[in-house]
């Protein structure tokens, strides 16, 4: 299971991270073939696992932007997955504070909540896509 809980676009055919920095937009990749489409490596001397690229690019060189978050059935309730750890456990948030309370997640800031299950006890693992339609404005 891959967890995903950010902004993503096309760039060629390709999905990539996108965000604002300094004023400008970067994508981001994680496949060293996007050196091959003008991507720069970022910090190659620190030899980074895994190897990240990027690349400065203008609105119109994208498709359309859009939010990506990861979300878990668990209980009969749905979460956000936050983290995966490789054995088998996942960190799921909320901020339902009577349901929280009812399955026992901790309070970790004034509106969020969160707990450490085993992934066999999550029932249903998926992304749900949200269009971002004033990202460049």
């Amino acid at each position: 299971m891959a967890i995903r809980n950010d902004i993503y676009t096309l760039y060629k055919g390709k999905e990539c991270r996108i965000g604002r920095v300094d004023g400008h937009y970067e994508i981001v990749s994680y496949e060293a073939e996007s050196l091959d489409m003008g991507f720069t490596e970022y910090k190659p001397e620190k030899n980074l696992n895994p190897r990240i690229f990027f690349k400065i690019v203008s609105p119109e060189e994208v498709g359309e932007v859009y939010d990506i978050g990861t979300f878990a059935i668990y209980r009969g309730y749905e979460f956000w997955i936050e983290l995966e750890w490789p054995d088998e456990y996942v960190l799921l948030g909320n901020n339902n504070l009577v349901l929280m309370n009812k399955l026992q997640f901790k309070r970790v800031d004034k509106f969020e909540y969160k707990k450490i299950v085993k992934k066999e006890d999550v029932d249903l693992v998926y992304e749900k896509k949200e269009l971002i339609t004033d990202f460049f404005d």
